[in-house]
């Protein structure tokens, strides 16, 4: 599923010349860069694709949860509402600002589900943050309907899904603002990015300041010469990650659209078996980079692994993936019922995500990669058949 599969001679030269100018910094040195600033293109580009009136690039996914958070004003002892099913990252960027995580129940398509969000909404409520995971969308109309309802912000978390699209919208351009992650591991890599898209200008502003050490950015000054809007950090891009990205854009329709192929014709060739595929909010903004099953019983999950792994396809139990579920992180669990600049934390028990784990426990899940041989392809179809066969006979 990596980014780099991608990788060829497009990204070494778009390096290369970012090399040979020496021009590193994203910001200044205007009279000797001739007018060029690969950072910045990647934003105008990621803009034009998303129709999203700002974008902000950033070292990472973590930080732009980190920035958006703080940009939109959550501090010490708010609550910000998410999933328990996501990346640690979404966790660690509440933290960070000092606030107190509040897990809702996850739904059938395994984003997190807007009835169980909306009943844990309280005064100290800050923010909620849907997660999109393993390339399908959250109920994004159900939450934007929160957000206004409530006068809630609605940050996105779109790290999973870079490309994906709800109702012909992309994903984290529709709420107040939405993430992206271009790490190692995602369909599209820069190395380590990230981006924020949003349609507020005031909150892009407030954003940009912070991710660089507060400086309020302009060209009619150069580095060190212009204001200072307040404190910050140090999130910049590159000008070698920032043209990595422009690239990385680019190659986005075609990599998608061969994920999508794959992942339909593995589906295509086995409904006859009766096996459920994932149900999603938005089948047409999948961007394929997962194939999960919903199987009746974790007992079924359990027989239909076993029967995949022995045709030659390596599938896993989504309840027992350390990496993207709350329950196995034991830094939350103790950090559960500790006081938050006077706001108490839950309990971050197993046992308080029950729901999520009724569902999580009967998906089965591998990754596609988006250059896949015949050969693989079938492999794969063959052992989700002889899954099927042994799990719902």
């Amino acid at each position: 599923m990596a980014g780099t599969e991608i990788f060829g001679i497009e990204e070494i030269r778009v390096l290369t010349d970012v090399i040979e100018r020496k021009m590193i910094h994203r910001y200044g040195s205007h009279s000797v860069r001739s007018g060029i600033y690969r950072v910045e293109e990647f934003e105008e580009k990621a803009k034009k694709i998303t129709g999203s009136k700002h974008a902000l690039a950033l070292t990472n996914g973590t930080a732009a949860l980190i920035t958006a958070l703080k940009g939109i004003g959550v501090g010490p002892g708010d609550e910000v509402i998410t999933s328990p099913f996501t990346f640690i990252a979404t966790i660690e960027a509440i933290v960070a600002c000092g606030a107190v995580p509040i897990l809702g129940e996850i739904d059938e398509t395994l984003g997190l589900d807007p009835v169980s969000a909306e009943k844990l909404i309280t005064k100290k409520t800050g923010a909620l943050i849907p997660v999109h995971m393993f390339g399908a969308a959250a109920d994004v109309d159900a939450f934007v309907e929160i957000g206004k309802k409530y006068g809630m912000p609605v940050i996105e978390d779109a790290c999973e899904v870079v490309g994906g699209t709800y109702k012909g919208r992309y994903l984290g351009s529709i709420g107040d603002c939405g993430t992206w992650s271009f790490d190692p591991n995602k369909t599209l890599t820069v190395g380590e990015g990230g981006l924020i898209l949003t349609d507020d200008e005031d909150l892009w502003f407030k954003m940009d300041c912070y991710h660089d050490h507060g400086h309020v950015h302009s060209k009619k000054h150069d580095r060190g010469e212009e204001g200072k809007f307040g404190l910050g950090v140090n999130y910049r891009l590159s000008e070698l990650q920032g043209a990595l990205g422009v690239v990385a854009l680019d190659k986005m329709p075609a990599a998608l659209e061969k994920l999508r192929r794959t992942k339909k014709r593995i589906i295509d060739s086995v409904k006859d078996t009766g096996i459920k595929v994932r149900p999603m909010h938005d089948l047409e903004g999948d961007t394929a980079s997962h194939l999960i099953f919903m199987l009746p019983s974790p007992e079924a999950a359990v027989s239909f692994r076993r029967a995949a792994g022995e045709t030659g396809t390596g599938f896993s139990i989504i309840s027992e993936n350390t990496w993207h579920y709350a329950k196995h992180w034991k830094a939350l669990e103790e950090m559960g019922e500790k006081d938050f600049f006077g706001t108490k934390a839950p309990s971050y028990a197993p046992e308080t995500m029950a729901a999520t784990e009724a569902k999580l426990s009967r998906a089965v899940m591998t990754g596609l990669n988006i250059n896949m041989s015949d050969e693989d392809t079938e492999r794969i179809i063959n052992s989700v058949r002889s899954g099927a066969e042994t799990a719902l006979r």
